[in-house]
């Protein structure tokens, strides 16, 4: 008897492990992916480049390169959603409109040709694309290249031109060749304090979605060392790393309050650049809708 009901136990045991296990394999909502941390995705990818390059549908980086002086463009844009989305909705929405923005390019140091994405987002349907302006420079050991965009389900389109761009507030706009994006409308009023998302791949973690809050505004310091009091920065608690640059950072009603643009680790010994001490707190800072509006103009009436 009691032999009987240790197997009829240990048979219950074994068929809950086995439907627990299922259960959690199906963990997903329908239709959401699962990703990997395997190099089949830039594999993928690059197959595709190759072929765009040999078809001769790339273009080179010495005609990009040469357009970055323009400061505006002409775009008609979408007006900022008013209806505040749930959580699924945003990762939707932010989903539907990241794009990997980046180069394929020849490296001068070891010959080979790399692939080096990072991040954006379409302002329009037929492939106006807001990145960061460090986002499309050139690679350091680049010879020669090609900006590229990727969006989530894996098609590559080439970059045709650079629209507008401003190194200062690290802000650009270029042209992709699609027609059929999901853009987004970019709004500039934002308080602290406002709930705000990221759609990004940090370090290569492929569709990282993080939520968190407005922090404050400012104005960042420059290269040269001044005080840009003509640029404005978000700092926000999303979560990214190095690979998210240009990611979109959204509203709750799914509107672009900017991109992703640095982190910065502060210490309790930090004074200048010596950073010695243990990690206190992570700034996400991000470029302003604003800035990116200050590169587009309207459409004459």
């Amino acid at each position: 008897m009691k032999m009987s009901l240790f197997r009829s136990v240990r048979g219950l045991l074994v068929l809950a492990g086995v439907l627990g296990s299922v259960f959690i394999s199906r963990a997903q909502g329908t239709g959401v992916p699962v990703y990997t941390r395997d190099a089949t995705d830039e594999e993928q990818i690059r197959a595709v480049v190759d072929k765009l390059c040999d078809a001769g549908k790339l273009v080179r980086e010495t005609v990009l390169t040469n357009q970055f002086r323009r400061a505006n463009c002409t775009l008609a844009l979408l007006a900022p959603r008013q209806e505040r989305l749930t959580g699924r909705q945003l990762w939707s929405v932010a989903r539907a409109a990241h794009l990997r923005v980046g180069w394929f390019y020849h490296c001068a140091k070891c010959g080979k040709w790399h692939i080096d994405l990072a991040a954006g987002y379409p302002l329009t349907k037929d492939g106006a694309v807001a990145t960061c302006f460090h986002v499309v420079r050139m690679p350091e050991y680049s010879k020669e290249g090609y900006l590229i965009a990727a969006n989530e389900a894996g098609q590559v389109f080439p970059v045709t031109e650079i629209l507008a761009a401003n190194p200062d507030t690290d802000a650009c706009i270029l042209r992709v060749s699609a027609q059929d994006f999901k853009p987004v409308a970019l709004n500039p009023e934002v308080f602290p304090g406002d709930r705000c998302v990221c759609f990004s791949d940090p370090l290569g973690e492929r569709g990282y979605f993080s939520d968190g809050i407005v922090c404050r505004f400012l104005n960042p310091r420059l290269d040269n060392g001044r005080i840009a009091k003509f640029v404005t920065r978000l700092d926000v608690t999303t979560d990214w790393a190095p690979g998210s640059s240009g990611a979109a950072v959204l509203d709750e009603c799914g509107n672009a309050i900017g991109h992703v643009t640095s982190i910065t680790s502060l210490s309790d010994r930090q004074s200048g650049s010596r950073r010695n001490g243990p990690t206190l707190i992570t700034i996400h800072e991000a470029v302003s809708a604003k800035d990116v509006l200050a590169l587009v103009h309207p459409p004459a009436k």
